[in-house]
């Protein structure tokens, strides 16, 4: 449902489930941030549980847990979610609080400077992590001019220097109504949580909206990129840029990548881990994008096998193209998809969160169309779409690999 402040609501009612969740979506992420605001939508996050108007301190976590729930919230390259899971009973309370929490943050000058030791420590974790490094640097390689390169964690220097102002001026001016998605999923009164919003969200004040960040991405010559560090064995990002979320690829993109590196039944993992012995881990993955999603295959191994590694994923993909696949590999893929697709809709967590996100990503049929459409590929659909995106130029490969004194 669409209000007049521009907020848009979706309720998922199934009247046999003893749970509810509730999700506020807001299409805020590090997409939407300058340099000099990097990791501000995080940063921010962190914040709207630092108190608000009706719910100063901690009181809405406590109340939270009264009613035998769990809140928390993430944040992304494309937007920001705040969730609530719940008893049944206590969907209506909980949607209030939330609503409290987006509109009337209380940001405390103290909050802010005690939250920024929380964020910098957090930095200085993610940096640590050898797969967050080559995230970072993946991102970087294939997504030049578009703003999907920028870092959700952002940088320490940020985070220290902002000024309360800054942060507040953010908030406000990408926290209005028409970036904004709540949705409910579980079992609930209809009637009562289209009340609860109509009385709370569906208030909000209706402001001008910030212009949409660049995304569209072309593609661009891969990178070869090694980098050292304090690891004990070698770690690989290799991938390549792919299609628009709106694009038909979408759909037959997740069961080219299953076939390729999506378990222990993938061309990946068959000749690189058993039979080649190159690796102690690999695997594929199709990551959904705005502007331009990719394939991305991480591996782990002996930092002595990477030349090899590279150009046996490169073959790998080439054999697709040239040779195929078999029906047992295509059937089989669907197959799995199909059981982790329904395993996914399982909660009304689960369930809220899909919606959610495919709505704000503008393709709502998305959830409809997805299983029929996987059902409708043929082996030639697969070597169509790597053929289509593929090439030794695109496919990018950044590794990181222990310094030479480190072992």
């Amino acid at each position: 449902m669409r209000y007049n402040n521009g907020l848009t609501s979706i309720l998922i009612n199934n009247e046999n489930s003893l749970t509810a969740s509730a999700i506020v979506f807001v299409k805020v992420g590090s997409v939407d941030e300058k340099t000099s605001q990097a990791g501000l939508s995080h940063f921010v996050e962190h914040l709207m549980f630092k108190g608000s108007k009706n719910y100063p301190g901690d009181c809405f976590s406590k109340n939270i847990e009264n009613f035998g729930g769990e809140i928390n919230a993430a944040t992304s390259k494309e937007f920001t979610m705040y969730y609530i899971n719940v008893q049944k009973d206590f969907v209506e309370k909980s949607l209030k609080i939330l609503a409290d929490i987006i509109q009337n943050p209380l940001f405390l000058k103290d909050e802010i400077d005690k939250e920024r030791k929380v964020i910098i420590e957090e930095i200085q974790r993610h940096f640590d992590n050898p797969g967050s490094v080559l995230y970072e640097k993946f991102y970087e390689a294939i997504y030049k001019t578009s703003a999907l390169k920028n870092s959700v964690i952002g940088t320490s220097d940020v985070i220290n220097n902002i000024s309360s102002e800054e942060i507040y001026e953010y908030y406000k001016m990408h926290y209005v109504p028409e970036k904004m998605l709540v949705v409910v999923s579980g079992s609930f009164d209809k009637e009562k949580i289209k009340k609860v919003i109509c009385n709370t969200f569906a208030k909000f004040r209706k402001q001008k909206v910030p212009n949409e960040p660049l995304l569209k991405e072309k593609i661009w010559d891969g990178k070869n990129i090694i980098k050292y560090g304090k690891v004990e064995v070698g770690y690989m990002l290799s991938g390549f840029l792919v299609s628009d979320i709106d694009d038909e690829d979408l759909y037959v993109a997740d069961l080219a990548t299953d076939i390729l590196g999506g378990g222990k039944s993938s061309r990946l993992y068959k000749f690189l881990y058993e039979k080649e012995h190159l690796v102690y881990a690999i695997d594929a993955s199709f990551s959904v994008e705005k502007g331009g999603g990719n394939v991305c295959i991480a591996s782990v191994f002996e930092p002595k096998n990477v030349k090899e590694i590279k150009k046996e994923i490169e073959n790998r993909i080439e054999d697709v193209i040239t040779n195929g696949i078999s029906e047992e590999e295509l059937n089989r893929s669907k197959l799995l998809l199909k059981t982790d697709w329904q395993f996914s809709n399982e909660t009304p967590y689960d369930i809220a969160d899909k919606f959610g996100y495919w709505n704000l990503m503008g393709n709502a049929e998305f959830i409809y169309n997805y299983l029929r459409k996987l059902y409708s590929f043929t082996n030639k659909d697969v070597v169509k779409f790597f053929k289509k995106y593929y090439s030794k130029n695109a496919i990018s490969h950044i590794a990181l690999l222990p310094n030479k004194n480190c072992c």
